[in-house]
């Protein structure tokens, strides 16, 4: 049977009212009143969504969960004071109870009083059988992404939509995702795709992948991101795996966000280990962030390995980096806490492969108020603490991997792994030019002072997580 496309979902879309105290409650508890879509205030037609199921929880603790139909109201009374979520999904139960429409809003209880709620609900992805015209959608599970994917794959870029992450997403055992946008490969490692335009938006949820190729594929979430990715939590899908081959695959390549950044990634965290047998280039976040690319205020942490020995190849290969392997762009206040094994560089006078850097292998754009752990490269069994690939000083391949030295700044480097961390100013071994720090205080201090002086009022704050280590305050 044919899924609906719900026009009719657009007439409740944007009818937002905040929960509000009413007085009149009678009792100790107070009571939250959600009036559903299809009452006489709103337009609404009933051959769509007809069923909705709402739950109400205090913090983590899930207080109560009611079914309602379209048109009706749903009560939750006895409850004590507090600050409550609402969470609903709408249903259309003649598609068999299709996921349609999803939102949530916030309700204050006080004692005594009613609060009354209007939901305001967003269509859901995997409802439409091609891409709509809504300018906000939400992912609520992994057919949402695999649908997300076969519309870039078909040309439509999203441009001007939003989609947003409602839940933590589990992609490991879902054998029809794939990097997104990838349409075709060929066996030279060529890559077809088409480009992501829209704001992809994690809402602090997490996403845990295992793309693990076995041909020359790219393996991060998406291939190529002119748009805005943001908000989002890359973990790895074991204790034992990585994002990645280790097979012998010379051509697959990635950066687990994406593996082209022509937009903004803002506010990420990658959890998650790289392995690649490959000449090609993989990075924590993006493979190539490109002159009008920007990555701000993410975190990687997991350990990036290149297997492939790239000496056989008389050419520029093997680049890792815990950020961004190529940066033509900007990358600002990022930090890389993992670890990059390589094997030993090849600098002679045809080739440079196997160059690694804690925040970019190779730099050509800007990079300011980054931090990685100290001595966190291993090339060929010697650990060394570069910012990115500093050239010998004599002999070597005519291949400058910095630039411009003035464009970093600010850069520097950290003993432990712990947001309390001190951070030393990166040296001209370290970074080509003798660093500044921007700011003073312990690790999380000079994140956190970049953020409050940012004019982007969107980046996140960083915090300590319950583990202790270093997080982003979703």
């Amino acid at each position: 049977m044919k899924k609906f496309i719900f026009p009719a979902l657009f007439a409740f879309l944007f009818v937002f009212a905040s929960c509000m105290n009413m007085s009149g409650s009678s009792g100790e508890g107070g009571s939250v009143r959600v009036v559903l879509p299809g009452s006489a205030r709103y337009s609404f037609s009933q051959d769509k969504a007809d069923k909705f199921v709402v739950t109400i929880s205090l913090g983590s603790k899930l207080v109560d969960t009611k079914t309602g139909f379209s048109g009706g109201v749903i009560e939750f009374d006895e409850l004590n004071p507090g600050d409550y979520t609402i969470e609903a999904k709408a249903f259309d139960s003649n598609e068999g109870d299709l996921v349609v429409g999803w939102g949530t809003d916030e309700a204050t209880v006080e004692k005594g009083e009613n609060t009354n709620c209007s939901l305001s609900l967003q269509p859901v992805v995997s409802a439409f059988d091609s891409a709509p015209t809504y300018k906000k959608l939400v992912v609520l599970s992994s057919a949402d992404m695999v649908k997300l994917g076969e519309w870039i794959k078909s040309g439509s870029d999203l441009e001007g939509i939003t989609i947003t992450l409602a839940d933590d997403l589990d992609l490991t055992g879902c054998a029809d995702f794939d990097c997104i946008g990838v349409t075709e490969v060929d066996s030279d490692g060529g890559i077809q795709a088409n480009a992501f335009k829209g704001v992809f938006d994690g809402a602090g949820h997490s996403m845990t992948l295992a793309i693990t190729p076995t041909d020359p594929q790219p393996m991060g979430l998406f291939w190529q991101n002119d748009g805005t990715i943001m908000n989002l939590t890359i973990m790895q899908y074991s204790s034992t795996g990585q994002i990645g081959s280790t097979q012998d695959l010379n051509m697959s390549r990635g950066g687990v966000i994406c593996s082209v950044n022509n937009g903004t990634i803002k506010n990420c965290i990658v959890n998650a280990d790289v392995t690649s047998w490959s000449v090609r280039d993989i990075a924590g976040i993006a493979c190539e962030n490109s002159s009008s690319g920007k990555i701000v205020n993410c975190l990687a942490t997991g350990n990036i390995t290149m297997n492939c020995d790239a000496k056989t190849w008389a050419k520029d290969y093997g680049k890792s980096a815990g950020i961004a392997a190529v940066n033509s762009g900007s990358i600002e206040n990022c930090v890389y806490t993992g670890k990059i094994t390589t094997q030993e560089v090849t600098d002679n006078s045809t080739s440079l492969s196997n160059i690694s850097g804690a925040i970019s292998a190779y730099t050509e754009g800007s990079i300011s108020n980054c931090y990685w752990s100290k001595d966190c490269i291993d090339r060929g069994g010697t650990a060394v603490n570069q910012l990115a690939y500093i050239n010998r000083e004599s002999g070597g391949y005519e291949k400058i991997c910095i630039q411009d030295p003035s464009k970093i700044t600010g850069c520097g480097y950290f003993d432990t792994n712990s947001p309390s961390a001190s951070v030393t100013a990166g040296t001209t071994s370290e970074c080509k030019s003798a660093q500044t720090l921007a700011y003073s205080g312990t690790l999380i201090d000079m994140l956190n002072a970049y953020v409050f002086a940012s004019s982007d009022s969107g980046l996140k704050r960083w915090t300590t997580g319950a583990d202790g280590s270093l997080a982003l305050d979703f």
